[in-house]
């Protein structure tokens, strides 16, 4: 038979689950603590909840002083047999010795407790343990007097009220979560009218909870789809008539007879103004990007950008196709293109060697080198190789710029020539003019020589006599030529005028005689020299001075071929040969220079006149002497060809050279032109 003390104590203590919705309030758990404490002698009572292993919280207490040690909804650490005996296998636990290392049994000692009880509480079914009820004590031996089955009673009357707070709390704190929430939220019936907003519902449609409760959901959505979705787009008009884009996730709610779906709604506004903006910045972007590449496209630069660790191309711009003739997207799938393009092997040293040094973060003096052209002549182009840092120091990428210099080059070594010109133009005026002197005053005392030997006074042998006047011929002889050698070194070696060109009636059988007197020393010693010059040559109008500079180098070039043939291959049985000839073609005077020298390979041939290209060692020439005089020629509209073999030899061997002059041909109605030839006409060197 029950005991009527525990009867007595049961009824009160359902009295107070009757008044009150749960035991975890405050209020209804003190007035349950003021009913047992005079039977159960304990000095701490609770309700805990353990979420999982290891750890638990304090729902409800008796307060006081232990607040210190189990703080009301702190998460407190527990250990894993506690939950494993009350929560799994829902089974009383008496603890008469406390841990010490567990911070809480540890803290509750130092307060005077030294035993507890946990018994597990559970839901109306008993199915699941929702929380344990805990009962303190500051005697150790208390536990032996513990009415073990009306706790145990107690803990299993009070499941369904515990079950009903822990319900309400969450509801509690799930509303609260959901009003806070920047995101709205409308829930609506079977009839599709609202029946719930929240807070953010009321600011996003710009309205008030009364207004909206019962308004069909159509009016604020246009559509919504009937069925689940997540994060579809939708228009949704305000109440202040304002249609904002909003994303709904759409989610039906079972079990609920005044609510079947509900969705959560999030204001776009913000987003698609940033869309906007960061379309339109990335349109801006893309136009800039576009001038930029067209501005990198057409600079006369080459332009180009390396992956630091293969050294590959990864951009080339699109003057790259003018420069190398290649198509920049034939040329980004070449291995190793740029490394290849230089032509020379000191050229591909310096790209690779400044490559390293840009990978290393730093920068190497600009270097020049030939470069290769696909279908045209080599160019000489000045490169500089540059890294590309983060914010942090570290080389991200290798760029590089190719200048293209050839013209440079050109100009800087024709004026390295004029100055050089200029330079043997002062020397030799100074020679002439020390030569002059002497010339002069030997040739005066031959002509008083010549003058005193025809005198009566003069008596000498025949033959003697004959011998005498002949060495004086031949000395008045010597010394023109002396005086013309010094004249003609003076007109070789200036440069043309500065300005307009000034253009002069040239004696091209005169000027050719001019060229071999300076050229003869180089070719007489090596080769034989045949002069053919054709009678009653028209003239021909020309710069002053160039037709002889282009002459010279003619006859340079021919001796400096005989000599290198001779050193490979001996002088030929029938002795080498540089041949000057003249004739009329037509409107044309031709002059042609022919050796048997070592003639030009196919490829040399096609190169001859291209600046810089020569076949010499530097110190022979810099490869202008062709090129300058094509230049000239062609001011002169006409036009110089070259051909290898000439037509010297059996078999033919060496080289031809051909100059075609337009003859000048005066207009006879034209007084100007007869002024023209009265005051150009030059008979002298030219």
């Amino acid at each position: 038979m029950a005991d009527p003390a525990h009867l007595e104590l049961m009824s009160r203590a359902l009295g107070v689950l009757a008044r009150h919705e749960t035991i975890l309030e405050q209020r209804a758990f003190e007035e349950l603590v003021q009913i047992l404490r005079p039977a159960g002698g304990f000095a701490h009572l609770a309700v805990t909840r353990s979420e999982r292993p290891g750890v638990f919280r304090v729902l409800v207490s008796t307060g006081g002083e232990l607040d210190e040690v189990l703080p009301y909804r702190t998460l407190l650490p527990s250990s894993r047999r506690i939950y494993e005996t009350v929560y799994q296998r829902a089974t009383p636990m008496f603890v008469g010795e406390f841990d010490a290392e567990n911070e809480v049994e540890r803290l509750a000692q130092s307060r005077g407790l030294q035993s507890y009880a946990l018994f597990p509480i559970t839901d109306g079914a008993g199915r699941e343990v929702l929380a344990s009820l805990l009962v303190a004590f500051r005697d150790r031996g208390a536990l032996d007097a513990l009415d073990v089955p009306l706790f145990s009673e107690l803990a299993h009357s009070i499941g369904v009220s515990v079950g009903r707070g822990l319900l309400a709390s969450q509801r509690e704190r799930a509303l609260k979560i959901l009003e806070a929430s920047g995101d709205a939220l409308i829930a609506w019936d079977r009839e599709g009218r609202v029946t719930d907003v929240n807070r953010s519902a009321e600011r996003l449609l710009v309205a008030g909870r009364s207004e909206l409760l019962g308004m069909p959901i159509q009016e604020i959505f246009g559509a919504i789809p009937l069925g689940p979705s997540t994060g579809q787009r939708l228009p949704l008009k305000t109440r202040g008539g304002r249609i904002v884009q909003v994303a709904a996730t759409v989610s039906p709610v079972v079990g609920d007879p005044l609510v079947t779906a509900h969705a959560l709604i999030r204001d776009l506004s913000e987003i698609v103004a940033a869309e906007h903006d960061a379309a339109e910045r990335l349109s801006q972007l893309r136009e800039l990007t576009e001038q930029h590449m067209v501005l990198l496209d057409n600079a006369p630069l080459l332009i180009f950008r390396l992956d630091p660790e293969s050294h590959e191309v990864l951009y080339l711009n699109r003057h790259a196709e003018h420069l190398f003739g290649v198509p920049a997207a034939r040329a980004l799938s070449m291995p190793g293109f740029l490394r290849d393009a230089h032509l020379d092997p000191e050229g591909a040293i310096a790209f690779e060697e400044a490559v390293v040094v840009a990978k290393l973060g730093q920068v190497m003096p600009a270097y020049e080198a030939r470069l290769r052209r696909e279908g045209g002549e080599p160019i000489i182009a000045r490169g500089t190789i540059y890294p590309i840092l983060s914010e942090y120091g570290r080389v991200v990428g290798i760029e590089g710029i190719l200048l293209d210099v050839t013209s440079e080059r050109a100009v800087r070594s024709r004026l390295l020539q004029a100055d050089r010109l200029a330079t043997v133009g002062m020397l030799a005026a100074g020679v002439a003019h020390e030569i002059n002197n002497p010339a002069a005053f030997m040739l005066l005392g031959l002509d008083v020589l010549a003058r005193s030997l025809a005198s009566p006074q003069v008596n000498m042998p025949t033959e003697l006599e004959a011998q005498v006047r002949q060495l004086v011929v031949d000395l008045k002889d010597t010394g023109r030529r002396i005086v013309d050698i010094a004249r003609d070194m003076r007109t070789f070696a200036s440069p043309p005028p500065r300005g307009a060109p000034h253009r002069t009636l040239v004696d091209v059988g005169r000027t050719i005689e001019s060229a071999l007197t300076i050229t003869r020393a180089q070719i007489v010693e090596k080769a034989d020299i045949d002069l053919l010059l054709a009678e009653d040559l028209p003239l021909v109008a020309m710069d002053d001075g160039r037709l002889g500079q282009v002459i010279v180098n003619l006859l340079v070039n021919a001796a400096q071929a005989v000599i290198e043939a001779r050193l490979t291959r001996g002088p030929l049985p029938e002795g080498d040969k540089v041949r000057i000839s003249t004739a009329l073609e037509g409107e044309f005077v031709v002059v042609a220079v022919d050796d048997t020298g070592t003639g030009m390979k196919p490829d040399v041939l096609d190169r001859a006149f291209v600046p810089f290209f020569s076949t010499k060692s530097p110190e022979a020439g810099m490869g202008l002497g062709l090129a300058i005089s094509r230049t000239i020629v062609e001011s002169a509209g006409g036009t110089i060809t070259a051909a290898s073999p000439g037509p010297l030899g059996d078999p033919p061997r060496g080289s031809r050279f051909v100059i075609r002059l337009p003859a000048y041909i005066p207009e006879e109605s034209t007084p100007e032109s007869a002024a023209f030839q009265a005051t150009s006409l030059v008979r002298g060197p030219s």
